[in-house]
């Protein structure tokens, strides 16, 4: 098999490459650079600097099987807020599908985010912060795409990660701000943190979306967890366990957000039913071993 990925330096792209080399699928790896390359030297992976604007420029020898999109603007800091660069967003999911479509993959597959479901709470929000824009615009992709897809007849995934974390994760999630809080002796600010929560260890986020473009599937959208949802305070209390730095750790001192999370946004039985069991870590063994290999 073969397989496209954007986004194949970032934090995601290249550790599903790494899993989908190890299966002897041939990638075509696709970034803006590989100055600092994560991607490990192997005759299956052949890679490419270029914009997604470019993107149905390449000139493939073979038909790919696969088109994984994680190629996205602003996903941290300053940028995540800047509503051109979320707005750009939308714009090169389509230019990728497109592309897919022309190079004749079998699949299609997007990254999404639990953020998406932030739009929910919206309407009772008086201000809204960076991730709002974020979400939304994952929110709008999601349609766009799947609007895209069914009309020229392209089969796709939607995947909606849950918060991912591991030992290589600095992107400044909440888990990569926790420990890097504790880490440096500071505490570790939080809401209130009673709604429910899940986080989910990047090997298995990873088996679950390699399974997803190589197995059938009856959907064109699957939330990716751990399967195991939990009040956010029981997670950032265990963090703070795992470190032996429980009393940095402080909940509640930041107002509360008034973004809401239910138990069910995080069910993941449509995913189990069609890739199988994916989960091989549970958080404590998860957390700590990032801890211990940060």
């Amino acid at each position: 098999m073969r397989a496209i990925v954007t986004g194949a330096n970032g934090f995601v792209g290249s550790s599903l490459i790494k899993k989908l080399i190890t299966n002897d699928i041939e990638v075509l790896a696709i970034d803006i650079s590989f100055a600092n390359s994560k991607l490990p030297q192997s005759k299956l992976i052949k890679t490419i600097e270029l914009s997604i604007d470019n993107i149905q420029s390449l000139e493939l020898e073979d038909k790919c099987d696969l088109f994984y999109h994680f190629a996205w603007i602003g996903v941290n800091g300053p940028e995540k807020g800047k509503i051109e660069n979320q707005i750009k967003n939308i714009d090169m999911t389509i230019k990728c599908a497109a592309a897919a479509k022309k190079y004749g993959c079998d699949k299609f597959l997007c990254a999404g985010t639990v953020a998406e479901r932030n739009i929910e709470s919206l309407a009772n929000l008086d201000t809204t912060g960076p991730g709002m824009f974020y979400g939304a615009s994952k929110y709008s992709t999601h349609i766009m795409l799947e609007t895209y897809c069914k009309n020229i007849g392209l089969d796709f995934v939607w995947m909606q990660f849950s918060n991912i974390y591991g030992p290589t994760n600095k992107t400044g999630n909440l888990i990569s701000y926790t420990l890097n809080q504790l880490n440096n002796n500071q505490e570790a600010t939080f809401g209130p943190a009673q709604q429910p929560y899940d986080f989910i260890y990047v090997d298995d986020l990873i088996n679950a979306i390699y399974l997803l473009g190589v197995k059938k599937t009856k959907k064109n959208m699957y939330f990716i967890g751990s399967g195991s949802p939990r009040k956010l305070a029981d997670y950032l209390i265990a963090i703070g366990k795992a470190c032996d730095k429980e009393q940095l750790i402080k909940i509640g001192v930041r107002a509360d957000d008034g973004i809401k999370y239910s138990y069910d946004m995080f069910n993941v039985t449509d995913l189990r039913e069609d890739i199988g069991e994916y989960i091989s870590m549970s958080f404590e063994d998860g957390i700590k071993y990032t801890i211990e290999n940060y």
